[in-house]
């Protein structure tokens, strides 16, 4: 009895843990490598490596190394019609029925994507710099 009292808690934490805003990785590489890279002033990890972002925001990465400049590079989110009216309008066909339900469920659908970032996709989507000695 104890066991499943400790699954359905690691069910549940693994649930909330997905309920999380939408993340997309970016990949950044340097030249030369070994370069600190932060996240929005937070040092996330060292070149070449993948920052995890969130999609409901702007981010900015800053690429450190001792003897080079630093550069900063703003991900922007944009958004994304076409996936989102697609997963709308899928959503809206399974759940409704006639036209105007089809069409009130896309509606929605679009409506909890914007919200949740899930319409968004964070650009560049990769980030390759050449460092510049001081």
């Amino acid at each position: 009895m104890k066991a499943l009292g400790i699954i359905s808690t690691l069910a549940c934490l693994c649930i909330l843990a997905a309920c999380g805003p939408p993340k997309q990785k970016i990949p950044v590489s340097t030249d030369p490598i070994g370069a600190d890279v932060y996240a929005d002033g937070k040092k996330t990890c060292t070149s070449p490596c993948s920052v995890s972002l969130d999609k409901q925001g702007d981010h900015l990465i800053t690429i450190v190394k001792e003897g080079y400049a630093q550069e900063e590079i703003i991900v922007r989110r944009q958004f994304k019609p076409d996936r989102a009216i697609r997963d709308g309008v899928i959503s809206g066909i399974i759940k409704g029925g006639d036209p105007k339900d089809v069409a009130e469920e896309t509606a929605k659908e679009i409506d909890e994507q914007e919200r949740s970032g899930e319409a968004y996709e964070l650009k560049p989507s990769i980030i390759i710099i050449d460092l510049h000695q001081k």
